[in-house]
Parts: structure tokens; C-alpha cells; sequence
């Protein structure tokens, strides 16, 4: 019985061994690698988890694809709130344009027509209104912008406080719209006046 006993003894002090290891490297891992977390915890389908230590990384290494990366898990999982925050961070990052083109063409645009109808979804409709005129910058009307998404949600949702609010600013700034995005301007306008007229 006494050799036993050693034996289960040396078994029990190994396991413990074993776990303290194991909690010291997770220790390590959330406090001192928040991208390697980052990328376990959405393997494990732990998308908020990942959300957090993507922002911590970001926050930590000032590199633009953690901000992104927890952008585009929070448009994943349509957490509007992660969404808005984590995206109006990374438009701010001054690598954003950069990194959109290496996306592609249509990814700057879709990450603002994300951010505008996550506020719009947080029920800050005149804000996301805003917000995504802000976005199209002055002259220009490209294809698949903020105000489009904004408006196909204000739609969708049979908002037409907001599809009116779209409309007015529209109208103002038609005289202004490049004859390149003349057509598609047009075509949304004449939307919003089907919708209300």
C-alpha cells in the first residue's frame, strides 16, 4: 500500500504541475498575446471574446488589421454596437484607405455602409443619416455607399421619417453630383420618390 500511495502521490503532484502550467500559459497568452487569443478564441466561436482581444491588440500594436479584424467578427455576428465603435476606429486609422484598396475596390465603401446602418440599428437614425453623407465626401455618389445602405435598411424597416430625411439631403446636394455618378444618383433619388411621392 505504501508504494501506492507514492505512486498516486507523484501522479497527483504531476497534474497539478500540469494545470498550473496550463493556467500560467493562458495567463501569458490574454495578457501578453492578445492576437494569439484573438485568433483562438474565434476558432473556438467565441466572436465577442475575439472581438475584445483584437481591440486589445490594435490598442497595444497600433496595427490597422486587429481593428479591422474586429470590425468585420462584429459584422459577423451583427453586433451593432462593436460594429459602430470598432469601425469608426478603424476609418480613423490613418492606414484605412490603404488597407481598403488591398481589400478591394468596393471594401471602403462597404465598411461604411456597415458602420451607418449599425448606428442606424442602435436607433441613432438621423446620426447614421449623417454620418454616411459625411462618409460619401462632396461631389461624388459611388455605387453601393453608406446613404444606399442606410436607406435599403430604412426600407426595409418601412422608415419613412428617415427615407424623407435621405431625400432632403439628396435634393440639396444634386446640383453637385459629378456627371460620372449622375445616373446612380438619379436612380436612388427616384427611390426615395417612389417610396414617398
Amino acid at each position: 500500500m505504501g508504494v501506492d500511495k507514492v505512486i498516486l502521490r507523484a501522479v497527483l503532484s504531476t497534474l497539478a504541475a500540469v494545470a498550473l502550467l496550463i493556467v500560467f500559459l493562458f495567463v501569458a497568452l490574454v495578457g501578453f498575446y492578445p492576437s494569439t487569443m484573438m485568433e483562438i478564441t474565434y476558432k473556438l466561436g467565441m466572436d465577442s471574446q475575439s472581438i475584445r482581444f483584437a481591440e486589445r491588440a490594435y490598442k497595444r500594436s497600433g496595427d490597422v488589421y486587429y481593428i479591422a479584424y474586429a470590425t468585420e467578427v462584429a459584422i459577423g455576428i451583427d453586433c451593432y454596437g462593436k460594429i459602430d465603435a470598432c469601425g469608426e476606429k478603424f476609418i480613423a486609422d490613418e492606414e484605412f484607405l490603404e488597407y481598403c484598396q488591398a481589400e478591394n475596390g468596393a471594401y471602403e465603401q462597404y465598411i461604411y455602409g456597415q458602420v451607418c446602418v449599425a448606428k442606424y440599428e442602435e436607433e441613432k437614425a438621423d446620426e447614421a443619416v449623417t454620418r454616411a453623407f459625411e462618409l460619401i465626401g462632396q461631389n461624388v455618389f459611388p455605387k453601393h455607399n453608406a446613404v444606399v445602405a442606410v436607406l435599403v435598411t430604412a426600407l426595409s424597416e418601412n422608415d419613412t421619417q428617415t427615407v424623407e430625411k435621405i431625400k432632403g439631403k439628396m435634393i440639396e446636394t444634386q446640383g453637385t453630383v459629378t456627371e460620372a455618378d449622375r445616373p446612380y444618383f438619379d436612380e436612388i433619388l427616384a427611390l426615395c420618390n417612389g417610396v414617398n411621392g
